[in-house]
């Protein structure tokens, strides 16, 4: 008989914490799939029916959501500059590029200020200096990093 040690229970649950963080994130990028799609069919719906009338040019459009988010990116390249000073070789720059990369300016910022995961918490304490610049960065584009806030209220002006 080959008795587990209790060590063996305390080193799985970080992987277990992992993969639930995992399981978390997949259900909520589901759910905004499935926002973005019934937003798509509503869009969809009321250009057929010339409520809206359709963007002049696409294309257009996603080149200036690109080079918003260029513009983004950039200005947290210069908050890491300013507080971290001009080393790219740093732990914390590294990270935050790559989650930049992957998941975006925003979602980033909002992450390190507002996240609620143990990840986000351990991005937050490491990047513990930023946040003052950071926040001024959301006063100057509230419109990008208060989105969900915004149709949230929204909501409850139209009732």
């Amino acid at each position: 008989m080959n008795p587990t040690s209790p060590d063996s229970a305390e080193s799985d649950m970080p992987q277990q914490m992992r993969l639930r963080t995992l399981i978390d994130e997949i259900g909520a990028l589901t759910l905004h799939v499935q926002q973005l799609s019934r937003m798509a069919e509503e869009a969809r719906r009321l250009y057929e029916q010339g409520v809206l009338p359709p963007p002049e040019d696409p294309r257009r459009l996603v080149d200036d959501v690109d080079a918003f988010r260029r513009k983004l990116e950039y200005a947290i390249a210069g908050i890491f500059e300013e507080i971290f000073g001009p080393r790219t070789d740093t732990i914390e720059r590294q990270m935050s590029m790559r989650l930049i990369a992957e998941i975006g300016p925003a979602a980033f910022v909002q992450k390190v200020l507002w996240g609620e995961e143990i990840s986000d918490i351990a991005l937050t304490i490491a990047l513990e200096r930023m946040i003052p610049a950071l926040e001024r960065l959301v006063e100057q584009y509230p419109a990008a990093f208060l989105e969900q806030a915004n149709s949230v209220l929204d909501q409850f002006k139209n009732k």
